[in-house]
This record gives structure tokens, C-alpha cells and sequence, in this order.
């Protein structure tokens, strides 16, 4: 997986600038597939394999910046969000909390 920012849509109000971005993140233990592939219509047929294997997890997210903001400093904050959310996916695993669930009448949490 080389691709791991992709920019979807960008929309501006004239006062800011909304963009709408597909994190790509490896994931190598918890998996979780995702049924569909990439909400991005140029992915690959390996990528959208990729993410509906669960050896990438994709994930959408929209920013906003005031008119102006350069490119260079968008890109630097998005590269900065992409690497704080992997180092969380790998440290905690993508699906930590994915399954369980609490039950009074059973003693509590299942895990």
C-alpha cells in the first residue's frame, strides 16, 4: 500500500476551505474487514481488495482551513493527522473494542 492521504472533494464558502480526505492506514493485527471497498472511485482493484481483506483500513474525514492556508501547511497538518492516527491503529489495534459488550445480569463487561 503506497497511497495513504487521498483527497476526495474540496469545498469553499469563500471565507474557508472544507476537504474532504480518505485516510488509508495498514493495519497487521485486528482485523475488521470492511464490506465495500474505497469510497474513492479511482481506487485499484488491489485496493479495494486491500480494504475489504481488512490489510487497510480506510477512513473519511473532512478539515477546514481559512482561504489562503498553503497548500504546504494543509498537506504538513494532514501528514501529521494521518501518522497520529496510525500510531494509535498500532498500538491499540484497529477493533479493541469491537465485540464486546456489558451485561449487568451476566457480571459485567464480556471482556
Amino acid at each position: 500500500m503506497a497511497k495513504q492521504i487521498i483527497i476526495l472533494e474540496q469545498v469553499s464558502n469563500g471565507t474557508s476551505v472544507t476537504i474532504n480526505i480518505a485516510f488509508w492506514f495498514p493495519i497487521t493485527s485486528g482485523v475488521r474487514a470492511q464490506t465495500n471497498g474505497s469510497i474513492w472511485s479511482s481506487a485499484t482493484a488491489a485496493d479495494n481488495l486491500a480494504i475489504q481483506s481488512g490489510t487497510v483500513r480506510e477512513e473519511v474525514q473532512s478539515f477546514t482551513f481559512a482561504i489562503g492556508t498553503p497548500p504546504a501547511a494543509i498537506k504538513a497538518v494532514l501528514q501529521q493527522m494521518w501518522a497520529a492516527r496510525n500510531a494509535q491503529l498500532n498500538s491499540t489495534g484497529p477493533n479493541q473494542y469491537y465485540g464486546i459488550f456489558y451485561d449487568p445480569g451476566a457480571g459485567g463487561w464480556s471482556a
